[in-house]
């Protein structure tokens, strides 16, 4: 009888232990290398897209939501040049990381803009009704100076 009275008790410890030992405590990146090779395509195809001042072009690789939103590749191009211009020409890409972020891929990018600044740009992915990936957003967070 008292095994019975102890079952709650044993079971909520065991139930923490699962927890705190078998959930990650990091979600990491499950989709294929295929995937990753396909998101950085899209990015590098947007910003060649860009340096060649093909904005009909490099607003495709934009989502829906991104395009509904600006309505048209003018919107776009004003948009980019005032608020992201490090991805209008940049002097260096690098790419960095996968995550997934809220469930869909980010994919950071290290970027040195034309006029030297450098900033971490992350391109927020998402596929669209055809399963091909688009850009769903970015965030920038530019690059510290170092002190010399």
């Amino acid at each position: 009888m008292s095994y019975y009275r102890n079952f709650p008790w044993c079971f909520f410890l065991a139930t923490m232990y699962l927890a705190a030992f078998t959930v990650p405590q990091k979600v990491t990146f499950s989709q294929t290398n295929q995937d990753i090779l396909i998101i950085q395509g899209v990015i590098q195809s947007q910003i060649k897209a860009m340096a060649r001042d093909d904005w009909g072009e490099a607003f495709q690789y934009a989502s829906v939501e991104i395009k509904r939103s600006l309505g048209n590749s003018g919107s776009f191009k004003k948009m980019v040049l005032a608020k992201y211009n490090i991805v209008y020409r940049p002097r260096v890409v690098s790419f960095k990381n996968t995550e997934l972020f809220h469930g869909s891929p980010a994919q950071g990018v290290y970027m040195v803009g034309s006029n030297g600044k450098s900033a971490m740009v992350i391109y927020f992915m998402i596929k669209d009704e055809n399963n091909e990936w688009r850009i769903n957003g970015v965030q920038l967070f530019p690059a510290k100076k170092l002190d010399t």
